[in-house]
């Protein structure tokens, strides 16, 4: 059996959610179900991480050859230096879309 969720833990989960959806979590109810669908959102943000990591930065004039050889070398360093913790806004925001239905209903399904 699972803890209990903690208020402070419910807080800081509407302060996430808040960044995605606004104000309207407030009025939200977090459960378990809530985390589980949180963890959801990480899995299928690391999949666009890893597609945004390919695209090459912008042209900025001169040999194209050496513009892509520095792309390669900076998608090689991205990749070194890349933090399991760290997803990219674009990547985030696309798929909280359209997950908000699943975290409100992660709540309301414990309303008996």
């Amino acid at each position: 059996m699972t803890q209990p969720i903690t208020e402070q833990e419910k807080s800081d989960m509407r302060d996430i959610l808040s960044k995605f959806y606004g104000s309207q979590t407030k009025n939200w109810r977090i459960s378990i179900d809530t985390f589980k669908v949180l963890e959801t959102l990480i899995n299928k943000t690391k999949a666009c991480d890893r597609m945004m990591d390919l695209v090459p930065r912008p042209f900025g004039g001169g040999s194209v050859v050496k513009w892509g050889q520095k792309q390669v070398r900076q998608f090689v360093l991205r990749k070194l230096k890349s933090n399991e913790g760290n997803h990219y806004i674009i990547c985030m925001k696309v798929n909280a879309a359209s997950m908000r239905t699943d975290f409100y209903m992660s709540g309301a399904s414990h309303i008996k």
